[in-house]
């Protein structure tokens, strides 16, 4: 594998190192102040450059990402959050939502709050403050491929009513800046449920900032969500400085299935560190999660670009019942969910990015 500018051999790196955890690995602990006290998390280092932290007991979300030091995800005022703290009504869920590179919005629900069925649905659903079990943190040798990965189990259930598990998988690789999140959710009961999902990741400063670009492959099909996101509509893809007034403008994107069956997104700031160049890219099972939801914040102190892939749209369960638009997963039916999220981290593999999709 090649890190720091050469290429190395499994053999010729263990020579040089007591210990591969001198180069990177996986570390689990426990916060143990404030409001995070006693929440479980995994750290992932890795001599490419990533570094990130796994709030286990959050649904195994992803609560920060930095990327040779630079900061990739915005992160909210209330930090890590036990999920002792979860609120379910109304909008009660942004008590804890502490952005980070992923929170997860599901299982049987996302989106505005609602009622359903005589069931009162708070925003954005349960999954981000349920604790995993099951949980595998571990590293290994892939021919000259050094791996590092943290899997576990969350479900979610209602006695007498809908019972999913997700079972989730999330891998570093040693030599390369990627992520890649591997779900799989199955309805371990014997009732069909409904199946909404949405994986809310939140990129902010210093990728984000008022010469950053959102890039979309050509042919994609945006829509804005409300007359306000409608009248910045020929602005969607463009950023600017922190407005103390500004209003969230949300956006959904149908994009085309590139040959491998990913749908891509990338957020790039070309002028960053002098023109050195950062960016995201984000691919996506598009067979799974059609659509991709932008949620542009310019707010000060909120500062954020959120991209979400989703299987559904936000207008609460009752609306999109309605709408014929949410999934139902039938007892012992199993469903994949793929996301992976790379770094660009040069200015040639941002042009190079940006010349196959008309950046």
């Amino acid at each position: 594998m090649e890190i720091f500018g050469k290429k190395y051999s499994k053999t010729e790196l263990l020579k040089k190192v007591g210990d591969m955890s001198q180069l990177g690995g996986v570390k689990l602990y426990e916060f143990s102040d404030g409001a995070a006290k006693n929440l479980r998390a995994a750290d992932i280092k890795s001599p490419g450059g990533i570094e990130m932290t796994t709030v286990l007991d959050r649904g195994m979300d992803i609560s920060s990402l930095t990327y040779k030091n630079i900061p990739i995800s915005w992160r909210s005022a209330t930090r890590e959050t036990s999920s002792i703290y979860y609120e379910s009504k109304g909008l009660e869920w942004l008590r804890t939502f502490f952005g980070g590179l992923l929170t997860t919005c599901g299982l049987t629900y996302f989106g505005h709050p609602t009622i359903d069925d005589g069931e009162e649905l708070g925003l954005h659903g349960r999954i981000s403050s349920l604790p995993a079990n099951n949980i595998l943190a571990d590293c290994k040798w892939e021919n000259d491929n050094y791996v590092m990965w943290v899997q576990g189990k969350i479900r979610e259930v209602k006695a007498l009513d809908y019972k999913l598990e997700l079972s989730r998988k999330i891998t570093v690789f040693a030599d390369k800046p990627i992520i890649m999140i591997g779900d799989t959710v199955e309805n371990i009961g014997f009732k069909i449920s409904p199946l909404m999902v949405l994986y809310h990741i939140n990129l902010g400063f210093p990728l984000l900032d008022s010469n950053s670009k959102l890039i979309l492959p050509e042919g994609t099909i945006t829509t804005p969500k409300d007359e306000n996101a409608k009248k910045e509509i020929k602005s969607f893809n463009k950023f600017c400085e922190p407005l103390d007034d500004f209003e969230e403008q949300v956006f959904v994107h149908e994009i085309e299935a590139d040959k491998d069956g990913f749908g891509n997104v990338a957020l790039i700031n070309k002028e960053f560190n002098n023109g050195e160049g950062l960016g995201v890219l984000i691919k996506f099972s598009k067979e799974s999660l059609p659509y991709l939801i932008q949620w542009k914040q310019a707010a000060s102190g909120e500062y954020v670009c959120g991209l979400e892939p989703a299987n559904s749209l936000l207008g609460g369960r009752n609306i999109e019942k309605e709408n014929k638009n949410v999934r139902f997963v039938n007892p012992g039916e199993k469903i994949k969910f793929n996301i992976e999220i790379s770094i660009l981290n040069s200015k040639q593999e941002i042009e190079s990015y940006l010349n196959k999709h008309n950046g």
